[in-house]
């Protein structure tokens, strides 16, 4: 809720990359009190993820925080991103689970909340019905599942190389050429509505090497120590992969425990150089 970063500002804390968040696409789920980030099913072989020209835009199975910062950037170029469109055919209705929806062969249409038909999911026989429905040029949205039904065939995304290295594959169908690669090709198909959303702020205290809160100047805060995500992110604007505000928590609260202890630890492992 920020109040560890606010009473750090109080006492003259530097605040650092408060413009920033691990930012996530969301779905909202009527009923639940926040949206529901989406980690998993949109790198699932079989979907995409268009704007409201019915283009593609990003790598689907890319990092969360720069699928954030993809929605905004089209945003800002086409108008169209804000809500984006995920949309999979009737093989991954079947097959995959997505936002509040278990794959259909475990729970049918038939069985889902009437109230989640047009509100959770949008479903038509064709794409230009689905396009109609969700306001999405149809054309485009033809083009782009004809496209992405032939990069499930070779097994290579032409536009945004999804799949192509190991954090995207790390959620996908490793039987598959391309694991994160399926066709858009056999209705019915179903749209669900994203939005540009967060888990939590990247911002926080500027600290130092041993967590020491710096201020303004640059000059430690003496007595004040900040780890976690109530410090401002090592990471910066990037997301190196999984663990990556764990990590740095761990790591920088050793260091900050061993300052307080008065036995700072050296950057390197000196006792490890002569093996």
């Amino acid at each position: 809720t920020g109040d560890a970063i606010r009473a750090g500002a109080e006492v003259g804390a530097a605040l650092h990359l408060m413009a920033h968040t691990w930012g996530a696409p969301t779905l909202e789920v009527p009923g639940e009190e926040k949206y529901r980030a989406m980690f998993v099913e949109r790198s699932l072989p079989g979907c995409m993820v268009v704007n409201a020209r019915g283009e593609r835009f990003l790598n689907e199975s890319g990092p969360y925080p720069e699928f954030q910062q993809a929605m905004f950037a089209n945003h800002a170029a086409t108008g169209g991103a804000i809500p984006a469109w995920i949309v999979f055919d009737a093989d991954f209705r079947a097959k995959q689970p997505i936002g509040p929806l278990m794959p259909g062969s475990a729970v049918p249409d038939s069985k889902l909340r009437k109230r989640w038909l047009n509100t959770v999911y949008w479903k038509a026989e064709t794409l230009e019905a689905l396009a109609q429905q969700i306001g999405v040029d149809a054309a485009g949205l033809k083009r782009s599942a004809a496209r992405m039904t032939e990069f499930a065939a070779t097994g290579k995304d032409l536009d945004f190389d999804r799949g192509g290295n190991a954090f995207d594959r790390y959620y996908g169908d490793p039987r598959l050429k391309n694991p994160n690669l399926g066709p858009i090709a056999k209705g019915p198909f179903y749209a669900m509505k994203l939005f540009p959303g967060d888990i939590g702020t990247k911002g926080g205290l500027l600290t130092d090497r041993e967590a020491r809160v710096l201020n303004d100047q640059g000059q430690i805060i003496k007595g004040l120590y900040c780890v976690g995500n109530n410090s401002a992110s090592v990471m910066g604007p990037a997301y190196p992969g999984a663990g990556s505000t764990l990590g740095p928590a761990m790591a920088f609260a050793l260091r900050a425990i061993a300052e307080m202890t008065g036995k700072p630890m050296a950057l390197q492992r000196t006792d490890l150089l002569s093996v």
